[in-house]
């Protein structure tokens, strides 16, 4: 059985990589209780009803960054993902499109840290996909590629991009998660474009099925003089 203690594990909000400032998170994710007894029943019965998610990060007050991104994003769509381990490329991530309900820009007692906590649910469904890229990048690439899976015509495959960094003289970054049937890619399918990057900022999309593809892969495009890009890309099929 394995063991994880929470270090170093990037959480990503918007286009802001909350992990640099807090020192808590919490996941939720579960189904409303229907009650469904009837009068032959012997005890109660329930059904599963709609789901339901909400996610909280507390950690410490930073006015230059994190509480203004938390204070911003308020009432707003934000997308949300979670690293399970360190952040490593293909390691199991959880993503989100969450809407923001709270935020506690500034709490504590005298002497203390002085603390900020962000709280909300969701705008979509939670996905348990993978981190299928975090790294910064100057130059034209793509991702390894994983067998992630095909899309049933009643699944969607969703993806959440984070960019948080972005330099340069004119930076772009173009980003495409792509399909195939075989691993080395010789027929690949682009299957969710996302809005070209010149600043930092994120985006959640997705695209439905049937995909009968079943490898998926990042490509990246950058241009620009001397640019470059700290994002992260996950994606996973429900």
């Amino acid at each position: 059985m394995g063991n994880l203690v929470i270090k170093g594990r990037p959480a990503w909000l918007g286009a802001y990589n909350f992990a640099d400032q807090m020192n808590a998170l919490a996941i939720d994710y579960g189904s409303e209780a229907q009650n469904n007894t009837i009068l032959t029943d012997s005890n109660v019965s329930n059904i599963g009803g709609l789901f339901t998610f909400g996610f909280a990060f507390q950690g410490f007050s930073d006015h230059s960054a994190a509480d203004g991104v938390a204070f911003t994003n308020i009432g707003s769509s934000a997308p949300l993902v979670s690293a399970t381990e360190s952040g490593t490329e293909q390691e199991i991530a959880y993503l989100v499109n969450t809407k923001q309900l709270s935020v506690t820009p500034i709490q504590g007692s005298v002497g203390d840290m002085a603390g900020l906590e962000v709280t909300g649910n969701s705008a979509d469904r939670l996905i348990r996909g993978v981190l299928e890229c975090n790294r910064t990048a100057a130059a034209t690439s793509t991702s390894t590629g994983i067998q992630q899976g095909s899309v049933s015509a009643t699944q969607k495959m969703y993806a959440s991009l984070h960019v948080t960094a972005a330099s340069g003289s004119s930076p772009t970054l173009d980003c495409v998660v792509q399909s195939d049937d075989n691993a080395a890619f010789t027929s690949a399918t682009s299957r969710i474009v996302f809005t070209q990057a010149t600043t930092t900022t994120s985006e959640f999309s997705s695209v439905s099925g049937a995909i009968t593809d079943d490898y998926w892969r990042v490509s990246f495009t950058i241009g620009g003089t001397t640019p470059s890009f700290t994002f992260a890309l996950a994606f996973g099929i429900i």
